[in-house]
């Protein structure tokens, strides 16, 4: 009977109580948050990398319509060639594209990079495809 008449007036909880909800909220926050930024990091580099998966796939039959005087296919050598024709290189919120190709795509090589921008700032991304004709031009990925 004592002790009910002890916890007649007393509502809500205690300061000690609340000082623990807030230390277990404080470290469940402090795990999840660095989780969340590479969460995020990782969408945006995957969205460099399906882009520049589009400009090479684009470059790859813009080399196949044009050929050099020998009829060997070629690459477009720079981000003027393509703009506005195959693909679009125009630059993202998070990533600048540019393509550089080195003449003959049997023979040369074909380098497409993306460069990091605002919050991506750092980051770059670089595909080499070495040729159309060896190895059905595999690219080769550098920057990850």
């Amino acid at each position: 009977m004592l002790s009910n008449r002890r916890n007649q007036g007393r509502k809500g909880f205690t300061m000690i109580e609340l000082m623990v909800v807030v230390v277990v909220v404080g470290i469940l926050a402090s795990i999840a948050v660095p989780m969340y930024g590479k969460y995020v990091k990782n969408a945006r580099l995957t969205e460099a990398t399906g882009r520049m998966g589009e400009i090479i796939t684009a470059c790859k039959a813009w080399a196949q319509e044009h050929q050099d005087g020998s009829g060997n296919p070629t690459w477009p050598d720079d981000n003027a060639a393509v703009a506005g024709s195959i693909v679009d290189v125009t630059a993202t919120e998070n990533f600048t594209y540019t393509l550089e190709g080195n003449g003959n795509a049997n023979t040369g090589s074909l380098v497409v990079t993306a460069t990091g921008r605002a919050r991506m700032n750092g980051v770059g991304v670089e595909v080499t495809v070495a040729t159309i004709g060896a190895n059905g031009g595999a690219p080769v990925i550098t920057g990850l």
